[in-house]
């Protein structure tokens, strides 16, 4: 069982396959199991590869993550035409607010560690944002909820 990714390349908004920019950029990063978990059938589906893109298009190029993201993941969330499904998918109640956020929510959970940014003053002028603690009590109650709905 895997439980790191191996960062090795990286790809720009072009579509070029080079070096990261910085030696602090290569790395294993840990999965939680939230992520491991569900990357488990896609690593069995895709024949266990051992190095590789973790989501290769196939002419063993990186997957385009917008084009991912409007012809896959947006229609999972918001409903319509799925092109991996090959069907029509009800509307979700999660929202989509695209990759940056994600890696904003990351950061702000474990910033250091996980972005690897050479100065911890850019990650906080990047990627630090204030909430307030109801909006964190909040955040841990839809968490938590949202963990319970998926254990039932």
């Amino acid at each position: 069982m895997r439980t790191h990714v191996h960062i090795r390349r990286a790809v720009d908004k072009f579509g070029q396959v080079d070096t990261p920019k910085t030696a602090e950029s290569i790395a294993s990063l840990p999965l939680i199991d939230q992520v491991r978990v569900p990357l488990e059938p896609w690593r069995r589906q895709s024949k266990r590869p051992k190095e590789g893109w973790v989501f290769g298009s196939w002419n063993a190029t990186p997957v385009d993550l917008h084009t991912l993201a409007a012809r896959v993941l947006r229609p999972h969330l918001e409903g319509g035409d799925c092109v991996r499904c090959d069907r029509n998918l009800e509307k979700s109640s999660v929202r989509w607010k695209g990759f940056h956020a994600g890696r904003r929510g990351a950061c702000t959970a474990v910033a250091q560690a996980l972005i690897r940014h050479r100065s911890m003053t850019t990650t906080l002028n990047v990627y630090k944002k204030q909430i307030t603690p109801q909006a964190f009590k909040d955040g841990m109650r839809l968490l938590e909820a949202a963990a319970k709905t998926k254990k039932a």
